[in-house]
C-alpha cells in the first residue's frame, strides 16, 4: 500500500506560517510516517508542498492529512482525497465539516445527552450587548477555530471589548461562540473509530494560563481519578458524532475538562493531534497500523497494551518517558516517577 502524507503547515512556502505550528505539524508528520514505514508492505510519500498533493494522490492507494479545521482547510484537503478516489485515513470530509463547526458539535453532543458546556453563537455586530447578558467568567472562541487560537477567558465585563477584538482577529466569520466556563483540569482522550471504538488513553493538556490560553504540551496516560469517566464521555461523544454524520473513522481527539466529579466534553478534533507523539511511545501497538485497519473496516482490539507514560512539549520534539508505577505519591501523581529516558525525539523512536 502506498500512502501519501500531507501536513498543512510544513507544506507551505518557507516564511509563511509561524514557527510554532510548523514545529508541531512536523513532529506529528514525522512520528506517524516513522510508524507507517514500520508496517510491512507500506510505502510512504511525504507531500512536501501543497501544489504536489493531487499528483501524489493519483499515485497513492491511501492518504493521511494533518491539518487544522480552521477556515475549512482540513475539510477541503479531505475532499480532495475523496475526489481522487483515494482511501482517506481519517474522518470523511463531511464529518470534518461538522466537527469544524463548534456550534454544530455542541448541539450534536447536547442532543445525545453528552455533558457539554452551554454554547451560543453571537454576531460581531451585536456582540457587546449579547455578552453583557452572560454570567462571568465565560469563554469566547471562533466558531471554526483550532486549538487555542482566538480563545479568550473573560473574567469580568470590563474585558469584553478586548475579548471581541481578539476573537475577531482569529476568524473571518460574521459570528463567534460564547461558552460557559468550566473549571477543572484540561485533558483529552484519543480514540480510534471504525465499526467500534478503541480508547487509546487519557492525556493531560498543559496550557499556559491567562486570558488567552496557549497549548504547551501534554502527558499521556494521565492518572487522574476521573480517567474512567473521561473515557466514557469521549466514547459517548464520538458515538454521537458518528450517528450525526457518516464516515467517522480513524484517529479522533476529544477535548474535555475534568471537574470535581464529572468530565465535560468541550469539542471533537477529527484529525491527528499532538498527543500522538506521546501515545506512540506509550503503547505496545503501532497506532498507525490501527488507523489503517479502521479505514479498511477491520475489527479493533478491545484495548491497547500500555508500556509507559510520556510527557511532551507542544512542538513534540522532546519526550520524557516514565515508568508506569510511581516510587512515591504526590498531590498530582506526576512527580516521583522513575525516568526511563529523557530528551528523546518523539519522531525518531
Amino acid at each position: 500500500m502506498k500512502i501519501a502524507v500531507l501536513e498543512h503547515f510544513t507544506a507551505q512556502p518557507e516564511g509563511g506560517p509561524p514557527p510554532g505550528p510548523v514545529a508541531e505539524g512536523r513532529a506529528m508528520r514525522d512520528a506517524i510516517v516513522a510508524d507507517l514505514r514500520r508496517l510491512p508492505g507500506v510505502v510512504v510519500e511525504i507531500v512536501e508542498r501543497r501544489r504536489f498533493f493531487r499528483g501524489a494522490l493519483r499515485r497513492a492507494d491511501a492518504a493521511l492529512v494533518i491539518a487544522p479545521e480552521t477556515r475549512g482547510i482540513l475539510a477541503r484537503l479531505s475532499r480532495a482525497v475523496e475526489d481522487e478516489g483515494c482511501r482517506l485515513l481519517g474522518p470523511s470530509a463531511g464529518a470534518v465539516r461538522l466537527a469544524a463547526d463548534k456550534l454544530g458539535t455542541a448541539r450534536c453532543l447536547q442532543a445525545a445527552g453528552v455533558l457539554a458546556p452551554r454554547t451560543e453563537a453571537v454576531r460581531f455586530a451585536s456582540a457587546r450587548r449579547s455578552l453583557r447578558a452572560w454570567p462571568v467568567p465565560f469563554v469566547v472562541k471562533p466558531r471554526d477555530g483550532c486549538g487555542c487560537q482566538g480563545v479568550v477567558v473573560v473574567p469580568g465585563r470590563r474585558e469584553i471589548d478586548h475579548a471581541i477584538r481578539s476573537v475577531r482577529r482569529a476568524t473571518r466569520r460574521a459570528d463567534f461562540l460564547v461558552q460557559e466556563y468550566v473549571r477543572g483540569q484540561d485533558a483529552s482522550v484519543s480514540v480510534i473509530a471504525a465499526g467500534g471504538l478503541l480508547t487509546l488513553g487519557l492525556n493531560r493538556q498543559r496550557l499556559r494560563g491567562g486570558r488567552t490560553p496557549a497549548y504547551a504540551g501534554g502527558e499521556t496516560f494521565y492518572p487522574h481519578r476521573l480517567a474512567p469517566a473521561a473515557a466514557a464521555a469521549a466514547r459517548a461523544a464520538v458515538a454521537a458524532f458518528s450517528a450525526a454524520c457518516p464516515g467517522v473513522r480513524g484517529y479522533v481527539g476529544v477535548d474535555l475538562v475534568l471537574g470535581d466529579s464529572e468530565a465535560t466534553v468541550i469539542e471533537i478534533n477529527p484529525r491527528l493531534t499532538t498527543s500522538y507523539v506521546g501515545l506512540r511511545l506509550s503503547v505496545e501497538e503501532n497506532i498507525a497500523g490501527l488507523i489503517i485497519g479502521a479505514a479498511l473496516g477491520r475489527a479493533l482490539p478491545e484495548r491497547v497494551t500500555v508500556r509507559r507514560r510520556c510527557r511532551f512539549r507542544a512542538d513534540g520534539n522532546t519526550a520524557l518517558m516514565i515508568a508506569l508505577r510511581p516510587q512515591r505519591k504526590d498531590t498530582e501523581g506526576t512527580r516521583g516517577w522513575p525516568i526511563i529516558s529523557a530528551g528523546t525525539s518523539a519522531a525518531s523512536i
